[in-house]
């Protein structure tokens, strides 16, 4: 807590002289924690009953208004807190804050006008940057700037003149006898103590009576002033009130207020009356209104079951419950039904119903004021059972597949609905059923719900819910999913095992645990191993190979995996040892002729796919003649290779030929030729293009083709290009090879002019062969032609051009245009993107000479520009010639008549109109007449100063602009004719 602390307002006097009926206002800034009780008194008193005391969190205000003699006094205020108390009279002194500046102002009279002079602690003050004295014929003020602590004390005011210097300083008052300066009336005395009625939330109607004195004079009205709790006064009516009852509004909704009345008549307000009771602004409370829409929602032989909406109008009370009343048919007995209690929901359930009744409901809203009107059931409800078949509805996440993981609890959910209440059952793959430690059945019709807990695997499938009643039967069901980590897989086998690797294969799980196989985990070891390591752990397939190491044994496992995770093992019961298993190799293969001789046949085959687990493979060949039985090995030894020439045969003989496998398990199967005449054969060439389509090469590439060539005996082989009768062979660009089955033909740093079809014949005794082959050679295009300038103005022009007579191979993408002025000869690009063989170009300057050129671009690249010849920016019409000098007609002071004769040359285009200029002889600045051109040629000239001498000058326009004005004409001065008045005659020629 902080002790309470008091200061006065820095700038109040030490005396507060008010008039009679002003307002006294009294002030104080105040602090202490927690904030003080503040206390105001009047020499030990309570402070008059019409003072308005205002409490803040920063201070406190006393204010009185239309003040009289008897509010004089000496005011002190008290305040107080747990920590401290103090109580400062508001004539002892002023009381300033540190920091704070005050004035001290006094008003001084006298004749001659006095000094003044200001003292304290008997030490004369003079003016200095802390004390400032501002001194008048009539009055003085001393100014103290940042008071501190030092400052306090008194100060003496001396003024003194040839009169004399009387002292100024605090005496002890006399006051006279009360003197009342007033009406020959009184006052009212106060009005009777208000009464207030008929409130509503923000509204209340006052009534008062008759004041006990009208003062002598009649009551010209009644002041109303209202507070909140504790508040300030305020007044309520602008006007004064002419009847004693007034109808206040603006309040607000569940505050307390007070009222009061003042009386007034010609001489004043009386006091004010006895304040009224409190009263608070709240709604006016009445019974609530009906309640809406009641209904029957469902019945049965002994109840019914009603509901209804709670009422518009609580009647400004809150709802406190309902009451329902019941009238058997043929009586006109209201009974009420909850007799004990009233009903909290807008729903009831009618007990104690006889079978076969009718009977009629009604319902009543209840507040704190009583029974509203009662609202009827617009039907008779007959006591009897409600029969119909069972409905299932499944909830809405039970209609598809239901998917839980292993362990946790599946929940099927749903209504059931029938009457009577039907008879459920639950089950699953025929089996019914029934409340376990597993298993439970919740039934709450119509809710029901099966929940199966820490679910199992086998819980997945088809669940089927049955209703039944005497009305009928129904049924649904639910598919449930439960997932949980893959069956071991089936059938692992080891196989195709080698010193270095071993095929690993088997079967996937019976049960995929309700989940797609993502993968299969294969591991290995060895026997005198504990830890296993894996061969591959993101296997899709059900075969894969493993690497081994020679002369060591294996164990293998497998498990599958799904996206709970990998299931059981599998393993090999014995292991497997990595050595290379030796078997007979498997039979050559692809045996046949490659070629034949007079006395020679060369044999060719293919390594066998089965080297039966044997790298050292070797071959037998043999022969017989056709009508032999014998067959004769044509070798010593074994043969590596996979060919063979057997020579040393008999010309036109017929052969057969055969050849086996052999490694160190034995031999292979043989494999035999069919029967064959040894002779020389003429085959016929054959070209075999090694090219699909055509060949595309870009310029400076190198021209590559070859040709596989067949043909008894050797073909010779000529490359020619179509349509060109130079040798290919004299180029030093080309180089042709050729062997015995292939020729290649080499073009290097190709051009342009290589492109086209190129010929490959073959001829041997047999024949010849000719094959073709298409080339084209990429490059970029060559120069647009026929570029030509059209349609020139004086801001624009048109290019036109034709495509390049070779556009490279490939097709033109866009042209490039380009422009530049003669004079500078500095090239800028129009547009890089034209697509068409023509563009308009814009942004010319009049007069200047262009030039332009534009090139073609493909894909390889842009071609040689073309140029145009020079052209000059500048339209076929020009502007409008100079005029003759105007004349001059119908000279005044005030306005001169204007003519003159159109330009002998109009530019190419029709005038249409002129500018007419004005100027003072002496004078070098010519101004326009008018705003916009004069289609005539005569202008009547006004608003000229009499005196002045004035020239004109004309100027045409046409469509191109305007052209030069004229010479001016002749100087003429504003004034009226005198006497004889001469006479001008212009004439006009009309072109």
């Amino acid at each position: 807590p902080e002790p309470p602390e008091l200061i006065l307002d820095a700038n109040m006097a030490r005396e507060q002289h008010v008039k009679a009926g002003d307002t006294l206002r009294l002030s104080a800034v105040i602090k202490g924690v927690p904030f003080p009780k503040v206390t105001w008194k009047k020499e030990d008193h309570e402070v008059s009953p019409k003072a308005d005391i205002e409490v803040t969190g920063v201070g406190s205000k006393l204010e009185i208004r239309n003040t009289v003699h008897e509010d004089g006094g000496m005011y002190s205020l008290t305040v107080e807190n747990p920590a401290g108390s103090k109580t400062v009279s508001l004539i002892e002194g002023l009381v300033v804050k540190a920091g704070t500046t005050v004035r001290l102002p006094a008003i001084m009279r006298g004749v001659p006008v006095p000094t003044a002079k200001w003292v304290t602690d008997d030490t004369e003050i003079k003016p200095d940057g802390k004390y400032k004295i501002e001194t008048d014929n009539y009055s003085t003020v001393l100014t103290i700037k940042d008071c501190v602590r030092k400052d306090t004390g008194e100060y003496l005011l001396t003024v003194s003149n040839a009169a004399g210097s009387p002292p100024t300083g605090i005496g002890a008052p006399l006051d006279s006898e009360p003197t009342v300066a007033k009406y020959m009336f009184d006052p009212p005395s106060p009005p009777g103590k208000p009464m207030v009625y008929d409130i509503t939330e923000n509204a209340a109607t006052v009534s008062w009576t008759l004041p006990k004195s009208d003062g002598g004079t009649p009551i010209t009205g009644y002041i109303l002033e209202r507070r909140e709790a504790s508040g300030k006064w305020v007044r309520v009516n602008k006007t004064p009130i002419l009847d004693m009852k007034y109808r206040v509004t603006g309040l607000f909704e569940g505050n307390t207020y007070e009222f009061r009345v003042f009386a007034e008549n010609m001489v004043g307000l009386s006091k004010p009356s006895p304040s009224s009771d409190p009263i608070k602004a709240s709604r006016p409370i009445t019974p609530p209104g009906p309640p809406i829409n009641p209904k029957l929602k469902d019945k049965t032989k002994e109840s019914a079951d009603l509901v209804w909406t709670k009422p518009l109008k609580d009647g400004g009370s809150p709802i406190l419950g309902y009451i329902v009343e019941c009238q058997k048919s043929g009586t006109t007995q209201w009974n009420r039904i909850n007799k004990d209690e009233l009903i909290r929901q807008c729903a009831f359930r009618v007990p104690g119903l006889i079978e076969g009744n009718e009977y009629k409901f009604r319902i009543k809203a209840v507040n704190i004021v009583g029974e509203g009107e009662p609202r009827e059931l617009p039907e008779t409800v007959l006591a009897k059972d409600i029969l119909s078949p069972p409905e299932i509805s499944l909830d809405v996440t039970c209609r598809d597949l239901i998917t839980v993981r292993v362990g946790q609890t599946i929940r099927i959910t749903g209504k059931v609905k029938g009457r009577p209440d039907p008879e459920i059952t639950w089950s699953k793959d025929g089996k019914v059923l029934v409340q376990e430690k597993h298993v439970e059945i919740l039934h709450d019709l119509p809710n029901v719900e099966l929940q199966v807990k820490e679910a199992k695997r086998s819980d997945h499938g088809k669940y089927i819910i049955a209703a039944k009643n005497s009305c009928g039967q129904a049924q649904a069901f639910a598919i449930v999913n439960v997932l949980d980590r893959p069956g071991p897989c089936q059938n692992l086998k080891i196989s195709y095992v080698t010193k270095d690797s071993c095929m690993i294969s088997w079967e996937s799980p019976v049960d995929n645990g309700g989940s797609e196989i993502t993968n299969y985990i294969v591991e290995y070891r060895q026997p005198n191993q504990r830890g296993w390591s894996i061969v591959s752990s993101d296997i899709t397939k059900r075969l894969v190979k493993a690497n081994l190491v020679e002369n060591r044994e294996y164990f293998f496992r497998v498990c599958a995996e799904n996206k709970i995770g990998p299931g059981p093992c599998i393993e090999t019961k014995t292991p497997i040892l990595a050595i290379n298993p030796i078997d007979k190799p498997g039979e050559p293969e692809n045996l046949h002729i490659a070629e034949k001789g007079k006395t020679f046949v060369y044999l060719k085959w293919r390594r066998p796919d089965y080297d039966g687990g044997s790298p050292n493979l070797s071959y037998h060949v043999e022969r017989k003649l056709k009508d032999s039985d014998e067959w004769e090995r044509v070798h010593k030894g074994s043969i590596k290779e996979t060919h063979y020439m057997v020579d040393k045969c008999v010309e036109n003989k017929i052969y057969q030929f055969r050849v086996q496998t052999k490694n160190e398990a034995g031999e292979s199967n043989w494999v035999k030729t069919a029967e064959v005449v040894v002779k020389e054969d003429l085959q016929k060439p054959v070209l075999d293009l090694k090219l699909s389509g055509v060949l595309t090469v870009k310029a400076g590439d190198t021209i590559r083709i070859e040709a596989g060539v067949r043909g008894k005996p050797q073909p010779e082989i000529v490359w020619a290009k179509d349509k060109d009768a130079t040798d290919l062979t004299r180029s030093p660009r080309v180089s042709i090879e050729n062997t015995s089955d292939m020729s290649k033909f080499v073009l290097t740093k190709s051009r342009r002019t290589d492109g086209g079809k190129y010929v490959i014949t073959a001829t041997n005794a047999a024949g010849s062969f000719v094959a073709y082959a298409t080339v084209i050679v990429l490059d970029k295009p060559g120069p647009v032609r026929n570029l030509k300038v059209t349609d020139i103005s004086s801001d624009r022009c048109t290019v036109t051009w034709d495509p390049p007579e070779d556009d490279g191979g490939c097709e033109i993408q866009n042209y490039i245009l380009e422009k530049c002025e003669s004079k500078r000869m500095v090239w800028s690009t129009f547009s890089s993107s034209v697509l068409t063989n023509y563009a308009k170009v814009t942004r010319l300057i009049e007069g200047n000479e262009y030039i332009f050129r534009v090139r073609a671009e493909n894909k390889m690249g842009t071609g040689p520009p073309t140029e145009t010849h020079p052209i000059i920016a500048k339209t076929k019409y020009d502007r409008p010639g100079r005029p003759d000098p105007p004349d001059v007609t119908r000279v005044s002071k005030e306005e001169m008549t204007v003519v003159w004769n159109p330009p002998e040359y109009d530019g190419g285009k029709s005038i249409t109109g002129y500018i007419l200029e004005k100027k003072e002889k002496r004078s070098l600045r010519w101004v326009p007449v008018t705003k916009t051109p004069i289609p005539e040629r005569r202008k009547k000239v006004t608003n000229l100063f009499p005196g002045h001498e004035y020239q004109f000058r004309v100027s045409a326009e046409n469509e191109v602009g305007l052209g030069e004005p004229s010479l001016p004409s002749r100087p003429v001065i504003a004034k009226d004719p005198i006497g004889k008045i001469p006479l001008y005659f212009s004439v006009l020629f009309q072109c």
